[in-house]
């Protein structure tokens, strides 16, 4: 069984923070455990720029929580005040929207108070709870600092193999005629969208990430990086809906060939498709070198491609030969739009391979 690095750090704040309560004779430390459990956080950067809020949250239900405790002696009275309270405060006052459970589960600590000396109680338990919070990101800093960026890089490099061999069979099966059923478009958009969303998880925690600048690994690069990243996610999503609108073709070429009696496919057309297959080879293989520069390796730059210039003598001898019937007009607007998706692929994989690292974030 393989215990993760968050499992164990967890644990480890739960023992020290009731070690601690144990040392000073807080009682219970059981506060101080409810309160590292709810705080501890997946990234280091996270977990920083959320303590200090935690903390200030968690202050202001503990007054809340001593007031009501002092004034409001029903208790399921005082805690439903203080709930409505503290959520009214979270999300209309101080937007604190993500500690809204902690803060409630502080004030009710407190109200929980035994009423003899119940002032007394209600420090003391203010006091673990501040101890359970602090432990938390004490140890969530100092141990095992999670990496993100090599299991995103793992990550986007899968999705982008899956998004391109998808893109490349649209195509195919716009080529040959070979339509996909209901069900296997179902079972491919499950699948993008898992690893897609899994991804973009990956991405927001390595965002999140702390790290120290280091070397020429500085924070403008860092930055740059990011964007890149996240740049390199929408082109990645923007291959995939082109991927789906091939499909939607392929199968409307279907449908007009059916109606039309299956003419015969012209020369022309052949030619045309030709073309567009090696700018296709063309941007997987500017896509493969686009792979190289996540994996932080050397990439080879290409210049941008000019595929209309190149397409436009073919359309004319194609216009040449056909008659400007519905038929022919249909079988244009699908060649279009065929050549600006494959030529999107090709553009955008050039446009990311000379993408700056040290470029910074809007």
């Amino acid at each position: 069984m393989n215990i993760g690095a968050r499992t164990l750090k967890t644990g480890i704040a739960v023992a020290l923070s009731v070690y601690i309560c144990m040392l000073l004779k807080i009682e219970p430390p059981l506060f101080a455990a409810t309160s590292a459990v709810v705080c501890m956080q997946q990234s280091i950067g996270k977990s920083l720029k959320n303590a200090l809020e935690q903390v200030i949250v968690n202050l202001i239900a503990i007054a809340v929580g001593i007031i009501l405790g002092m004034t409001v002696p029903v208790l399921f009275i005082s805690m439903a005040l203080a709930t409505i309270i503290v959520i009214l405060i979270c999300t209309r006052v101080y937007q604190a929207q993500n500690h809204i459970v902690l803060a409630i589960i502080s004030a009710i600590f407190i109200l929980a108070s035994p009423q003899v000396q119940f002032l007394d109680h209600a420090l003391v338990r203010s006091l673990a709870i501040l101890i359970g919070i602090v432990t938390a990101n004490i140890i969530n800093l100092a141990i095992s600092p999670p990496r993100y960026r090599k299991t995103l890089e793992s990550k986007l490099i899968k999705l982008n193999n899956l998004v391109v061999q998808r893109f490349s069979e649209s195509l195919n099966r716009y080529l040959h005629l070979n339509v996909p059923t209901e069900e296997e478009i179902n079972r491919n958009q499950q699948e993008f969208l898992a690893l897609y969303e899994e991804a973009e998880r990956l991405y927001d925690l390595y965002r999140d990430e702390w790290n120290v600048p280091a070397g020429n690994r500085n924070i403008t690069q860092k930055t740059g990086e990011e964007k890149f990243l996240k740049e390199y996610l929408n082109y990645n999503r923007g291959l995939w809906q082109r991927s789906q609108d091939l499909l939607f073709l392929a199968g409307e070429r279907k449908m007009r060939r059916e109606e039309a009696n299956d003419p015969k496919i012209s020369c022309e057309f052949n030619h045309i498709f030709e073309m567009l297959l090696n700018v296709m080879f063309n941007a997987t293989t500017y896509n493969l070198e686009l792979q190289k520069k996540i994996r932080g390796e050397q990439a080879a730059i290409y210049p941008e491609p000019r595929v209309w210039s190149k397409l436009h003598d073919l359309l004319n001898q194609w216009q040449e030969k056909n008659p400007p019937t519905s038929y022919y007009m249909h079988a244009l607007m699908e060649v279009s739009i065929i050549t600006y998706n494959i030529r999107w692929f090709a553009k955008e994989s050039t446009r990311l391979l000379s993408y700056s690292l040290t470029e910074k974030a809007f």
